[in-house]
């Protein structure tokens, strides 16, 4: 039971943290939610409307899976096993907020070739330049640990695979968008 209220208090933690992030954005005046929308290849913007959709959906079913355990969907799986999704899942907020905190109003769901940005690599983009999909990444593991069902484990592979093309486009974006400063930021030290 302790787990299963760890996990729902760390999931309105981290959707309460997107959706106000994107509400603050929103205020400014600035488009945070870029998924599938915008000037981009129709391959991209086809890649974000699937990840907007297993996202949507992943986080439908993360929810419903921290209160109906004992389905016939759902997978039993040892209480050390659910503690450490617990700390994946804790990890994965943490990544997510250190990157929207230190995008500032750079930060967006998807991208647009039109958008006004600057390159970010400051704070923890000064270790990694997808925290916030290392952070959801971590977040979708977490949960099909500490509340393993097949569903969970489904969305988690498949939104895995959505983050990786999502940031490879993004990666091209800011290689095009900012050349040399941003190949000056990827290569490693």
């Amino acid at each position: 039971m302790a787990v299963r209220v760890t996990l729902f208090f760390l999931l309105c933690f981290f959707y309460v943290a997107y959706f106000a992030k994107m509400l603050l954005l929103k205020k400014q005046g600035i488009a945070g939610d870029l998924l599938g929308k915008g000037d981009k290849p129709a391959k991209a913007a086809r890649a974000e409307m699937i990840l907007r959709v297993i996202t949507y959906l992943g986080a439908a079913i993360q929810y419903v899976s921290v209160f109906f355990t004992g389905l016939s969907w759902s997978i039993a799986t040892p209480f050390p096993l659910r503690v450490t999704g617990l700390v994946l899942a804790a990890a994965g907020v943490v990544f997510f907020l250190f990157s929207v905190t230190a995008m500032q109003n750079n930060w967006r769901a998807g991208f647009d070739e039109k958008q006004e940005t600057t390159l970010v690599t400051t704070g923890i983009y000064k270790l990694s330049r997808n925290p916030t999909f290392l952070g959801f990444d971590l977040l979708y593991i977490g949960c099909s640990l500490a509340v393993a069902n097949i569903f969970m484990i489904v969305f988690a592979v498949a939104a895995a695979v959505a983050f990786h093309i999502q940031v490879l486009g993004e990666e091209a974006f800011l290689a095009q968008k900012f050349g040399q400063g941003y190949a000056r930021c990827t290569v490693p030290k």
